[in-house]
């Protein structure tokens, strides 16, 4: 009796866990990215409030790249300082399913805690969509006038 319950068991964490990363099953993947985006923006928003510098976010290349502007009284914008201890390889994607649509090639959060595009126009309420093959698994809403990410 014992031995079934142990190859019931077996039987249970190799069918939620080992099958589906065999299958190729990006779910789970596509949560992870959701987060590092999420993660990143939440990072360049605290960031930019608490050193009273702009921070750049720029989302053009598929993975993040946080940095900040030496100078804040330029425009435009020279972000070309990394955050100090901050790798930008933690916010990489490396699964060409997984994509991230909707967020403008560069954002930059001021030290108000608001958003601005790349012309320095504030940014209304943005939603950047974590998708696997196309198909949408995450949503990340952003207020530009707060820099709140949900």
């Amino acid at each position: 009796m014992v031995e079934l319950i142990t190859v019931m068991v077996m039987i249970g964490v190799l069918a939620a866990i080992a099958i589906p990363k065999l299958v190729g099953d990006n779910i789970t993947e596509a949560a992870v990215y959701g987060d590092k985006v999420a993660s990143a923006l939440r990072l360049a928003q605290k960031s930019a409030v608490a050193k009273r510098r702009t921070v750049c976010l720029d989302t053009a290349s598929g993975s993040l790249s946080v940095r900040t502007a030496v100078d804040p009284g330029t425009v435009p914008f020279e972000c070309n300082t990394g955050l100090q201890d901050v790798d930008n390889g933690l916010f990489a994607n490396n699964n060409a399913s997984i994509a991230m649509t909707g967020a403008p090639p560069v954002l930059h959060f001021q030290p108000d805690g608001s958003i601005t595009d790349a012309n320095n126009v504030q940014v209304g309420a943005l939603s950047i969509d974590i998708t696997v093959a196309g198909k949408p698994q995450r949503s990340i809403r952003i207020d530009g006038g707060t820099g709140y990410v949900d």
